[in-house]
């Protein structure tokens, strides 16, 4: 089963801020985090805390804050794939923050 991994234009721009190996780490963290069912035992995945459904994946000193997409969100985005081959679950990556903006950055989710 794979899942579909939709990143916003707002967490586009804070992973372009980063420098490039800690960008690479980050992609990496995404794609062993996010993708797999289930995931690895060594991906650290938390709810956050008064922000359902929001969760956060901790990668180095990085936080992606991210959510699951719901069907109707979904369906559109997986549209030109075939049935057989579509993704049945999806995230959205909201923001990639620094470990101390934590706090700030849950406040404009």
């Amino acid at each position: 089963m794979t899942k579909h991994v939709k990143v916003t234009a707002r967490a586009e721009k804070d992973l372009r801020q980063l420098d490039k190996p800690t960008r690479g780490r980050i992609t990496e963290g995404l794609l062993a985090g996010l993708a797999p069912t289930p995931p690895p035992d060594n991906a650290d995945v938390k709810p956050l805390r008064g922000a359902a459904p929001w969760m956060r994946l901790r990668i180095g000193t990085y936080r992606v804050l991210f959510r699951a997409l719901t069907t109707a969100e979904l369906e559109p985005l997986v549209e030109g794939i075939p049935k057989a081959d579509r993704p049945t679950e999806g995230y959205l990556v909201e923001r990639i923050v620094h470990r101390r903006d934590l706090d700030r950055a849950v406040g404009t989710l």
